[in-house]
């Protein structure tokens, strides 16, 4: 493996992406979201089945990284927000820590702000994630969140970070999501 390799990035409409691409980000979300056992990063939890953009990383033709971005409409208090969800954010195992997703994040957040309809980017995350999101701009905020699963309203406990894109303050008050998370 070179020791700087060179990152080629594309942002693709999800729905433009051929077989071949999203068979690759299947396997390698799969091969990210491995517990260190060995066991399937299963909790349960319904996860949205469709986005809106793949931004895709590549070195020499292997799909390497990988982030998701789905645009949501949510509540937020008293307030609606448009959102955009940033989520499937992974690299592959042998690939790692040598700053793929920081770039495919910030190839995101270009994109955010070029599109002009987000207020924020949302993710969620593992506690000890929250450092590498903050160094990539996100804010954890401590909202009640709650989302749809099996057609009912539930919490959701994961850790929520926010990034501002349109320049407003995240507001207090409890999180509504009409659907399932990202």
């Amino acid at each position: 493996m070179p020791e700087d390799p060179l990152l080629e990035i594309a942002i693709r409409s999800s729905n433009s992406l051929t077989e071949e691409e999203a068979r690759e980000a299947e396997i390698l979300d799969k091969l990210a979201y491995v517990e260190e056992d060995g066991d399937d990063c299963d909790d349960g939890i319904q996860w949205i089945e469709e986005s809106n953009w793949d931004i895709l990383g590549w070195v020499d033709g292997k799909l390497v990284s990988h982030v998701i971005l789905s645009k949501h409409v949510i509540r937020v208090g008293s307030q609606s927000l448009t959102i955009a969800g940033v989520g499937g954010v992974a690299t592959h195992p042998a690939w790692r820590r040598l700053g793929f997703a920081g770039r495919l994040l910030k190839a995101a957040e270009d994109l955010m702000r070029s599109e002009g309809c987000y207020d924020f980017g949302m993710l969620f995350c593992d506690t000890e994630m929250i450092p590498y999101y903050s160094r990539n701009g996100y804010t954890l905020v401590h909202n009640p969140l709650f989302i749809m699963q099996r057609g009912q309203r539930v919490p959701f406990d994961d850790n929520e970070l926010v990034l501002p894109i349109s320049g407003k303050l995240w507001p207090e008050g409890v999180v509504d999501i009409p659907g399932s998370p990202w």
